[in-house]
């Protein structure tokens, strides 16, 4: 189901990517800092891209360590708030190298990346270790799950920095989500933030974002 679900928003994304507006304001800032629309469309392209990496690096054997919640709490590290942090530097350094030939190509290498995985992913066990950047060690499913956050996540940012709307991705990919990041949310700030947020506005006290 996983991975239906990540090829599906894969494909929602990819008419974004196509967007005149896209071309048009390539080199102009995004809505997140430091980021510029083309970096930004970079970086969600690679939610894509990344996963033929992973794949295509060495198989393993060692048993999964993380699941996505972990992931990206780990991932993130001690200066995950601060946009000038080298792991965001080199986010942005990353995303700017994959749109680096203009968003034709992007554009391009995405669909035929996703083509790519739609027969690859078939084949293959939701349970299968992966190895992410080199270091993280998750199933296939909870790799995919990490990737199919990023796709919406930054989908909504780079809709809202183009001021076009935002992809729909279905109930399925979005309770997936919302419940990866509400997942996120407590295990960052605690259990009654995120419940009383939800629950009882009179008691929400400060933010709870995920990220």
């Amino acid at each position: 189901m996983t991975t239906k679900i990540f090829l599906d928003s894969a494909a929602a994304v990819a008419p974004l990517l196509r967007a005149p507006e896209l071309a048009t304001r390539w080199a102009e800032p995004s809505a997140l800092t430091e980021f510029r629309i083309s970096g930004l469309a970079g970086h969600l392209a690679r939610a894509v891209f990344n996963v033929e990496r992973y794949l295509d690096a060495d198989a393993i054997t060692e048993p999964p360590t993380l699941d996505a919640v972990s992931y990206f709490r780990t991932a993130g590290g001690p200066d995950a708030d601060d946009p000038q942090a080298t792991v965001h530097r080199l986010i942005r350094e990353r995303g700017e190298q994959d749109a680096a030939n203009g968003p034709l190509d992007l554009a391009d290498r995405y669909d035929a990346a996703r083509a790519r995985l739609a027969q690859r992913l078939a084949d293959l066990d939701g349970d299968r270790p992966v190895l992410m950047f080199g270091r993280y060690v998750l199933t296939l499913h909870e790799c995919l799950l990490t990737r199919l956050v990023e796709l919406v996540v930054h989908a909504d940012d780079l809709a809202v920095s183009l001021e076009l709307p935002t992809p729909e991705f279905g109930d399925e990919a979005d309770d997936m989500v919302i419940k990866t990041l509400a997942r996120i949310s407590r295990r960052r700030h605690g259990t009654l933030p995120v419940l009383r947020t939800l629950a009882r506005r009179e008691r929400a006290s400060s933010p709870v974002s995920a990220f």
